[in-house]
């Protein structure tokens, strides 16, 4: 699995010039390359390399040729995208006033207190603002990183790609069923509930906001909109990352998740669909499996079909089941639970069942919950 690291750099004002103005010939060789290549209808990387380098060189003489080869391989992964979906029939894609950068190891040198750039005025080294992550070294480093410019606050980061090995697929006991939703974010079958309320709450408020700002649509409400946009997702990502960390932290070695797709509907009404458009339960799952492979474990998907409608105790499926959305009684034997806890330990009865884990076994990986009966413990998300 690759990782994608985030690491502050520390630029001068006098650096960042520079860098700015390596930007801006980047975009200019990658849309000089995408055209050419979309005019002639070619995503072949050494035909593109041979009709466009030298012309490059010659247009932008103080651009490192190794940067002109990595914004052309840009531009032709680009084109082979638009070739693949829509065949040439579309509008030329463009790169972003502020593009991120790639670096390879010809222009690029990334240590644990600097980072050495090839720009349009020669090498300039720029010190790397303290992180975690530098604390222990960074291993199993790819060739390639990116540099990432950020307008509204004019910060510069580099995004540095590490390979982490998954950890060994063999069954384990200690395996932990994670229902998700919109009114609890997380319940799990060990009786845990992870409460959305005042996440809820919040995200309410600023969708409030948004609306009011939108309705204004003078120059000013536009620029405050986007920040409060940004706002809006630093929040719920530091919810999601909270929430990860929360879990992989627990006892268990294997996380189990419904494999979802879920998208907007016009059946569903449209108070739901809002409610599922700031549902953030992908970047929930890409929060907790990569943090569970950094600690071992890892994470495990299963069919999400009828979990909701099936008795955990006798296995009977049935649409009665479901009493309300919160709510589940067993039309067969009368079972009573909570409808998320339920799901939950359906999800871990699911991947059990896959997995051929005998029947001893099984005995002992629901003990624990077995023991706790129907207590259950919440934790409130969405802290000040």
């Amino acid at each position: 699995m690759i990782l994608a690291r985030k690491i502050k750099l520390n630029v001068k004002p006098e650096q960042s010039q520079i860098l700015l103005d390596t930007m801006a010939t980047y975009r200019e060789c990658f849309n000089f390359v995408v055209e050419y290549g979309h005019s002639n209808r070619i995503t072949s990387s050494s035909i593109l390399h041979n009709a466009t380098y030298r012309l490059l060189r010659d247009m932008f003489p103080g651009f490192p040729s190794a940067l002109v080869c990595v914004a052309r391989e840009r531009a032709r992964e680009s084109l082979k995208t638009i070739k693949e979906r829509f065949g040439f029939n579309t509008a030329l894609p463009r790169a972003r006033k502020y593009p991120a950068i790639r670096y390879n190891l010809t222009c690029c040198t990334l240590g644990q207190v600097k980072l050495s750039l090839a720009t349009t005025r020669g090498r300039i080294k720029i010190d790397l603002i303290k992180n975690p992550i530098l604390k222990t070294g960074i291993k199993n480093l790819l060739k390639t990183c990116e540099i990432l410019y950020k307008a509204s606050d004019k910060t510069w980061f580099v995004i540095a790609f590490e390979d982490v090995k998954e950890p060994e697929r063999i069954p384990q006991k200690d395996i932990l069923g994670i229902d998700r939703g919109i009114k609890n974010i997380a319940v799990c079958s060990n009786n845990m509930f992870l409460n959305s309320k005042k996440l809820l709450n919040i995200k309410n408020k600023y969708r409030w906001l948004r609306g009011k700002l939108q309705s204004k649509g003078t120059r000013s409400a536009k620029r405050l909109l986007t920040k409060v946009r940004d706002r809006e997702n630093r929040f719920v990502k530091d919810c999601n990352h909270c929430i990860s960390k929360q879990l992989v932290a627990l006892p268990f070695d294997t996380f189990v998740l419904e494999k979802l797709a879920i998208k907007k509907s016009k059946k569903l009404g449209r108070n739901f669909n809002k409610s599922l458009g700031g549902w953030s339960w992908r970047q929930l799952d890409t929060f907790l499996t990569y943090k569970a492979l950094l600690a071992g474990k890892r994470v495990e998907y299963v069919d999400p079909r009828y979990t909701s409608q099936k008795c955990s105790v006798c296995g009977t499926i049935d649409k009665r089941n479901r009493l309300s959305v919160s709510s589940f009684e067993c039309t067969n034997c009368s079972f009573t639970l909570s409808a998320d806890l339920n799901a939950s330990r359906n999800i871990r009865d699911s991947y059990i069942a896959s997995i051929g884990i005998p029947d001893t076994m099984q005995v002992a990986v629901n003990q624990p919950y077995a023991s706790i009966g129907m207590a259950s413990y919440r934790l409130s998300v969405g802290g000040s």
